[in-house]
């Protein structure tokens, strides 16, 4: 099992806006990963880590797993539309036209 760890030096140590990604895991496994932001994104990553309390790397370790895990889950979801297309199963345009008004009159 691993972890991601971001590190962020403040913006006096650093030029344009660099952030060092670090990979961990529990084997030992080291590799760092650099992320160059705009200063304007940087300026906002900040902000909100300061608006939730939490640290720039934290936002960022938070960002990267809901984005992969949303990524992930997405796929998985075209690959059972397309799997479900495979076997002869659809629904018409109009069919989905008529559940759409459905929903939107309830």
């Amino acid at each position: 099992m691993g972890y991601f760890q971001c590190v962020i030096s403040s913006p006096a140590t650093l030029t344009g806006g660099r952030i060092v990604l670090a990979v961990h895991t529990l084997l030992a496994y080291n590799r760092g990963m650099e992320v160059s932001l705009a200063p304007d994104v940087e300026a906002k990553l900040n902000r909100i880590a300061s608006q939730a309390g939490k640290g720039p790397d934290q936002i960022v370790r938070e960002l990267v797993v809901n984005y992969l895990d949303h990524d992930e889950w997405f796929r998985q979801e075209v690959g059972k539309g397309l799997a479900s297309l495979d076997q002869g199963k659809s629904v018409s345009h109009e069919e989905v036209r008529r559940q759409m008004e459905r929903i939107l009159r309830s």
